[in-house]
């Protein structure tokens, strides 16, 4: 009776060590997928095209010939409406990705309620045309009274 306690516990391990083994494979699959994941938008009109690479950055930003004739401040709203749609279907994705691995479980709640409440936080912009734009003004130059960031070159807080 002690040998197949033994056995029984020889099968256990094995089954355990076989599960841990298949949740680092898909572990690491995930981890691959997410890594070479691209989000990609276009505006409805097609005037602007993203490329998101892992983590949100920009990695390309395309501008059809048509893009011109909507003028600035159309242009950077479509940009930004773009973006934010290359975000939308970057977090759709990981989302995608993670599925297999954590399933339906509160882990997966947890991640489509931050993904929710990060999207409800940076809605779309309205269109530029419906607000009002702030006077441009100059850059203004370093002065004596601005501290000691002038020497080094001035403050990095301050553009070009």
């Amino acid at each position: 009776m002690a040998t197949e306690g033994m056995a029984g516990g020889e099968q256990w391990l094995a089954d355990y060590t076989r599960r841990v083994g298949e949740i680092q494979r898909k572990a690491q699959e995930t981890q691959d997928q997410i890594k070479n994941m691209r989000a990609r938008a276009s505006s409805p009109d097609g005037a602007v095209t993203v490329v998101l690479a892992p983590g949100g950055r920009l990695e390309s930003l395309a501008l059809s010939p048509a893009s011109v004739q909507l003028g600035h401040q159309r242009l950077a709203a479509a940009i930004t409406q773009t973006i934010q749609a290359a975000h939308a279907d970057a977090a759709a994705q990981t989302q995608a990705a993670l599925q297999p691995l954590v399933g339906e479980s509160d882990a997966m709640e947890f991640l489509k309620d931050q993904v929710d409440s990060a999207i409800a936080e940076d809605p779309a912009a309205p269109s530029a045309e419906d607000q009002p734009q702030p006077p441009q003004q100059p850059p203004r130059r370093a002065s004596a009274e601005d501290g000691d960031d002038e020497d080094f070159g001035g403050s990095i807080m301050r553009s070009v």
